[in-house]
């Protein structure tokens, strides 16, 4: 294993940052603050508890005209980045 020698500084910063990230997901663990965020979520979309709505949109041939304006001669060519899993 190789090792990596970081200043004190850098430590500090990560550990640091290491314990927000606790403290953040600490609140997600709240179930107090979950209800909070659930009831901010309903007011935001105006649904009511429990019911989160979706709305089909309908999609008709050409209705991407003037809006699609290049397309590359190779777009179904395969990506060179991905030849090891093709």
């Amino acid at each position: 294993m190789k090792t990596v020698t970081i200043s004190e500084i850098e430590y500090n910063n990560m550990q640091q940052n290491i314990f927000e990230l606790q403290k953040k997901l600490e609140l997600l663990q709240d179930d107090e603050f979950i209800k909070k965020l659930d009831l901010a979520f309903m007011y935001f979309f105006n649904t009511k508890k429990g019911a989160i709505t979706t709305k089909k949109v309908s999609l008709k041939r050409g209705s991407a005209k003037k809006i699609i304006t290049y397309m590359a001669d190779d777009f179904t060519a395969p990506v060179n980045d991905f030849k090891d899993y093709i």
